[in-house]
C-alpha cells in the first residue's frame, strides 16, 4: 500500500510539474464556460427549465476527446526514456504499477471536474436545479471517463511512443462518440440483404445491438436524468476491469523479456 501511494504521489507530480496540465485545465474551463453560457441563454430564451443534465452530458464529450493527453504519457512515456526497467526491478507489483497510474489519471480528472460544481450553483440562482440529479450525474461521468481511461492506459502500454498512444486513443475515443451515428443509420427492423449467398440481415441486426450496447457515453444517460443505473455501473466497471487488467498482463510480459 505504501508502494502504492507513493506511485500515486509521483503520478500526480508529473502532471502538475509540467505546463500539460494547466494547460488541459484552462481549456476544459474555457470551453465550459463559453458553453455553459451559452446553454443558460438558449434555456432563458426558450423559458424552458434548466437542463444541468444536457451539460453534463457535453463534460463527458469533451473529456472523452482530452482523455488520451492525460493518458498517452502514462507507460510509453516511460517505455521511451526506459524508466519503466527501473520500475519492473523495484519492489513493486504490476498491479501496482499499473494502478497508480490509472488512479492518478482518475485524480486529475476529478480535479478537472470539480470547478464545475460552479456551474450548478451558478445555475441554480437563476432556475431550478435537482442538485440529487447532479449528483447522480457527476457519478455517471466520472465512472463513464474511468473507462475511457482504462482503454488509453492499455494503448499506452501497447506503444513505445506517447504520441502514437496518443493519436490511437483518440481515435478509439472518437469511436465511442460515433457509435450511437452509426448504429442510427444502420437499417432499422428487419433486414433482408442478401449478397454473396448470404443473408446479412441478422448480422446487421447483431451489429447494431453490439453498437448501442458498446455506446460508453449513451450508458451515461440515466445517471444524468438523476438515476443510478446499476447494469451501467456494472457494465463500466466490467469495462474498467477488463482494461487495467489487460495492461497488467502487458507490463508484467516486459518482466520475462
Amino acid at each position: 500500500m505504501t508502494n502504492y501511494a507513493a506511485l500515486v504521489r509521483r503520478e500526480l507530480a508529473v502532471y502538475f510539474v509540467s505546463p500539460m496540465a494547466y494547460i488541459i485545465l484552462t481549456a476544459f474551463l474555457l470551453v465550459n464556460g463559453l458553453f455553459f453560457g451559452w446553454s443558460m441563454d438558449e434555456f432563458a430564451a426558450r423559458r424552458s427549465p434548466v437542463n444541468y443534465g444536457w451539460i453534463q452530458q457535453w463534460m463527458v464529450y469533451l473529456l472523452t476527446l482530452i482523455a488520451p493527453l492525460i493518458t498517452m504519457r502514462l507507460i510509453a512515456e516511460e517505455k521511451s526514456r526506459g524508466t519503466i526497467e527501473t520500475m519492473m526491478t523495484a519492489p513493486v507489483s504490476e498491479w501496482q504499477f499499473v494502478l497508480a497510474k490509472f488512479s492518478a489519471a482518475f485524480l486529475f480528472v476529478a480535479y478537472l471536474l470539480l470547478p464545475t460544481v460552479c456551474y450548478a450553483i451558478l445555475a441554480a440562482k437563476f432556475g431550478t436545479v435537482d442538485f440529487g440529479a447532479a449528483a447522480a450525474g457527476y457519478v455517471g461521468m466520472l465512472i463513464a471517463v474511468a473507462a475511457v481511461l482504462a482503454l488509453g492506459l492499455c494503448i499506452s502500454a501497447t506503444c513505445a511512443n506517447q504520441i502514437t498512444a496518443g493519436v490511437l486513443t483518440l481515435i478509439a475515443s472518437l469511436a465511442l462518440i460515433i457509435m450511437p451515428m452509426i448504429a442510427r443509420v444502420l437499417p432499422q427492423g428487419e433486414v433482408n440483404a442478401v449478397f454473396l449467398g448470404i443473408n446479412w440481415g441478422v448480422f446487421v441486426v447483431a451489429l447494431r445491438g453490439a453498437l448501442h450496447q458498446m455506446n460508453l457515453l449513451g450508458h451515461m444517460e440515466a445517471f444524468s436524468r438523476g438515476i443510478v443505473d446499476f447494469g451501467a455501473l456494472v457494465y463500466f466497471l466490467s469495462v474498467v476491469g477488463l482494461f487495467l487488467f489487460l495492461t497488467a498482463r502487458i507490463v508484467e510480459s516486459r518482466r520475462w523479456r
